[in-house]
């Protein structure tokens, strides 16, 4: 462990303080920054400070950190398809099986969507705004949940595209099936989202007034014998937001096995099916220009397969 000395200057006056140690360090990740501030091994001024603290100008940081405690993550020559692109952004399909980024705790640091990004685009050409363990990410999906994502190539774009969704104006929609009848062929589910207190890996209902609000729009497609095909637009991009809002309601998601039916999902595996039932399909945004970008991505083969087994039942 080293000690570091940092005076701010004008020109990072204004910024919390984990950020900027996030961007000073970047062989450190966000959470272990976050960690060291709580720990009380970054100081502002020789007092102890919160990560949201606002830089001043003057303002002296005296930082005790281990080092080289993540890893960078390697280009990989791995498939990438890529469904539209110009010199701003890349659209690509993630398949189903595929970790979208490393994880701060040092975990797939192999076979990512990151590192094919890497390979195919180069790190010089992928937005750093998220960080080393990043490049290029605007949004994730789930491991097991196919489909779309935006990738940045630059900061500038980045910082826009981040802009279109906190102001909910990139429309995002995934087609699922889901256990059961839905009563009705539409609805809202407005449900605030927070981690298990007894599971961090999984996500769960917030009581009144805590978690983040999660808004998912839903349509029902068609019905079948024991399941619900629905085209799920989501409003806020919560971790396993389609996955606990539709167990929530009593329809989960088919084949998911952290939040659905087992019964549901053995009898769904006599039909194919291998994985959760989760495909995010479209997106829909504007550009800078003005242009509209509105792709629609076909189901991948394997769910395709098990439409194909209902349509007969």
């Amino acid at each position: 462990m080293k000690k570091d000395s940092i005076k701010i200057d004008f020109l990072n006056k204004g910024q919390r303080l984990d950020r900027f140690l996030s961007d000073f360090f970047p062989d450190h990740s966000r959470s272990s920054i976050q960690k060291s501030i709580k720990d009380g091994k970054i100081t502002v001024n020789n007092e102890p400070a919160k990560a949201h603290y606002d830089l001043k100008e003057g303002d002296v940081l005296d930082i005790f950190l281990q080092d080289n405690q993540i890893h960078f993550p390697k280009p990989e020559d791995i498939k990438l398809n890529i469904v539209f692109e110009n010199d701003d952004i890349a659209i690509v399909e993630k398949p189903s099986g595929m970790v979208t980024h490393p994880t701060e705790e040092g975990k797939h640091f192999s076979g990512t969507l990151v590192n094919a990004l890497l390979h195919h685009f180069g790190s010089k050409n992928l937005s750093n705004i998220g960080g080393m363990l990043r490049p290029g990410i605007v949004h994730r999906i789930d491991k097991d949940t196919s489909g779309l994502l935006i990738i940045a190539k630059n900061n500038e774009i980045h910082r826009y595209l981040i802009g279109l969704m906190k102001k909910r104006d990139i429309a995002k929609k995934y087609l699922t099936l889901v256990r059961g009848k839905l009563e009705h062929e539409s609805g809202r589910i407005e449900a605030p989202l927070t981690r298990a207190r007894r599971d961090r890996k999984k996500i769960g209902l917030a009581m009144e007034n805590e978690g983040r609000e999660a808004i998912t729009e839903y349509k029902v497609i068609d019905f079948y014998d024991s399941y619900t095909l629905v085209e799920a637009t989501i409003l806020t991009g919560r971790t396993h937001q389609i996955r606990v809002h539709f167990a929530s309601i009593g329809h989960p998601v088919v084949g998911d096995d952290i939040y659905g039916d087992k019964r549901v999902n053995d009898e769904a595996r006599r039909l194919g099916l291998k994985r959760q039932f989760l495909h995010a399909e479209s997106l829909v945004f504007k550009l800078p220009d003005g242009k509209i970008i509105d792709i629609k991505n076909k189901l991948p083969s394997d769910l395709k397969a098990v439409m194909e087994v209902l349509n007969k039942i």
